[in-house]
């Protein structure tokens, strides 16, 4: 189960695009977007967005395929986005999978804010120096039974807490690619080539502390 942000930032955007797709397509994979991928999305359908945070070197990279590649690649991403929720339930609503994470009270319902919670987190409207949203830590709070693994805002270490889990270690800045093996909870990591872009936020772009696993 992929939990989004598959484009923008990294050397070959077209083939992590392939790759999803193809998996998703011939059911072997599930996927929930993320905000990358929900932008890139909007741009794709003529829709006015910011380029920035990335998305000007994914359209570099598919600009630079063949038209007929391009356009099938195309094709696939945006049947993708539009049969893909914004979470899924699973293994009998013991476990929930989405990009920004969820709460409580929203397992089991879809709506346009739970929709964007999905998405974005718990952003309360204000931006940071690095001009990123400011949000707030709704997996503190998180008191529910079911599992919640998600992605979105980079951390150090996938750590379980309050029976929520974020895979996201960063890899495109230098960190570690994590996947989560369910039931068994057992944590499995690849450590980056190296970084491709400055970790938003850190001091110098600094890489995530703590090695290669």
């Amino acid at each position: 189960v992929f939990v989004g942000d598959i484009g923008d930032r990294g050397p070959n955007v077209p083939a992590c695009i392939d790759v999803v797709t193809w998996l998703a397509a011939s059911s072997r994979a599930l996927f929930v977007p993320g905000n990358h991928d929900n932008k890139l999305m909007r741009h794709l359908r003529g829709r006015r967005v910011t380029v920035r945070y990335g998305l000007e070197r994914t359209l570099e990279q598919l600009d630079a395929l063949e038209p007929a590649l391009r356009e099938d690649l195309v094709e696939r991403f945006l049947k993708l986005m539009s049969s893909s929720p914004p979470y899924y339930l699973l293994d009998r609503r013991r476990l929930v999978v989405a990009h920004g994470g969820l709460r409580e009270g929203m397992i089991g319902k879809v709506s346009d804010r739970i929709a964007r919670f999905a998405l974005y987190g718990d952003t309360i409207g204000r931006t940071l120096e690095s001009g990123l949203p400011e949000r707030r830590d709704w997996a503190a709070t998180y008191r529910g039974r079911q599992l919640i693994v998600y992605g979105h805002t980079p951390a150090p270490e996938p750590v379980l807490r309050n029976n929520t889990l974020n895979v996201d270690q960063g890899c495109v800045f230098g960190g570690r690619l994590t996947a989560l093996r369910y039931p068994e909870m057992e944590v499995v990591q690849v450590a980056a080539r190296q970084q491709y872009a400055p970790w938003p936020g850190r001091p110098h772009g600094a890489p995530s502390p703590g090695g290669t696993p």
